[in-house]
């Protein structure tokens, strides 16, 4: 059987930042305790898997106390069968990293740490509602590598309304000279649960965004980092295992509020009420908020779609017969192209990749 991935959706937040649309919760530390207890009872359903990866997301993860961790930590242990080159991720921003957490967090076993960083330019950390600044990043960041973690992921966003190609380099660069193993790239979008989206915020055009993407791609590499994914970077065998597992359409347990799952067939989803969440799963009740069975057309199809996003592709055996027209097509146009037998999104194709893929489907 093929080993899962773990992912533990932890909602705890200080404040929600003005581009955020995820599951979180805003004030309710005292929460904390409950939650943890009700994420161990919800791990019996899935108890006995043998797991690859394991990734606490939020929100913030690492706004949790050392007990929480620690016996957050030990029930999975308990509970699951981890491989033993697993890897381990936790979420983290600067404000909530110092010292004695980042020993404690290496202690626990977590051996990749994925920082929200965003950005080094001030401004553009408060147009984002961010609670740190550069120098806390920078700091949080050294504290890190003091601890010992050897595999550290940051986050870039780029896209802000008006930013300059000069301001964006700068940007990339400051962050990229830090010499982190991962670099993860977002751009800024308004979805509709943020509060840009509220604002009705406008974004730059189309054309500027791919002229900066290609900007940013090619100063990482002068950095040392090698695109793997159409929004992930990373040096020589850095390349973040659990995410690869979500691309390749391995299966992947969802655990916490409003989380998500996959076992393979079966897509499923969470309540995304935190109270409803704790009492349910406090008391064993089922938290699942919903699910879709896949057809084995849509299984092949997410798989094409999310090889494409990948650098080494998709072998062409696994692209429909029906989809063939079309993609010698976007071959011949200089989207897509052929290469050991896989098919791959070109530099140019990555650039239009969302419009393809709406076209496959």
């Amino acid at each position: 059987m093929t080993p899962s991935s773990l992912y533990v959706h932890i909602p705890f937040c200080s404040r929600k930042c003005l581009f955020c649309s995820f599951v979180i919760a805003v004030g309710q530390e005292h929460r904390r305790e409950d939650y943890v207890r009700a994420l161990i009872k919800e791990m019996g359903n899935a108890a006995g898997k043998d797991i690859k990866t394991i990734y606490l997301g939020g929100g913030t993860p690492s706004m949790l106390d050392e007990d929480h961790l620690e016996n957050l930590m030990d029930a999975i242990r308990k509970r699951f069968s981890l491989q033993k080159d697993i890897e381990i991720t936790i979420e983290a921003n600067p404000e909530s990293i110092n010292p004695s957490k980042s020993k404690f967090l290496k202690t626990l076993g977590f051996n990749r740490v994925s920082l929200g960083m965003q950005s080094m330019n001030d401004r553009y950390l408060k147009f984002l509602g961010r609670n740190h600044d550069a120098s806390m990043a920078q700091d949080a960041y050294r504290i890190l590598r003091e601890a010992g973690f050897d595999n550290i992921n940051l986050d870039l966003m780029y896209a802000f309304p008006g930013e300059t190609k000069e301001e964006l380099e700068k940007d990339v660069r400051a962050i990229a000279a830090l010499g982190s193993e991962h670099l993860s790239l977002y751009t800024l979008t308004i979805e509709p649960n943020s509060r840009f989206f509220a604002a009705q915020m406008k974004l730059d055009d189309d054309e500027k965004l791919a002229e900066h993407y290609l900007l940013i791609a090619r100063v990482l590499a002068g950095y040392g980092f090698k695109q793997y994914e159409i929004s992930n970077f990373s040096k020589m065998g850095f390349e973040s295992t659990h995410n690869r597992n979500y691309w390749r359409g391995f299966p992947y347990i969802g655990l916490g509020v409003g989380a998500h799952g996959f076992d393979g067939r079966r897509r499923y989803w969470n309540i995304s009420n935190l109270q409803d969440y704790i009492q349910k799963a406090g008391s064993a009740e089922q938290v699942t908020g919903g699910f879709e069975d896949l057809t084995d057309d849509q299984l092949i199809m997410e798989r094409v779609l999310f090889g494409l996003r990948m650098n080494e592709g998709i072998p062409w055996d696994l692209v429909p017969s029906a989809k063939h027209g079309q993609i010698q097509t976007w071959i011949k146009d200089g989207f897509l192209k052929m290469e050991d037998k896989n098919l791959k999104t070109t530099d140019h194709g990555r650039l239009v990749l969302d419009e393809l893929s709406s076209r496959l489907i």
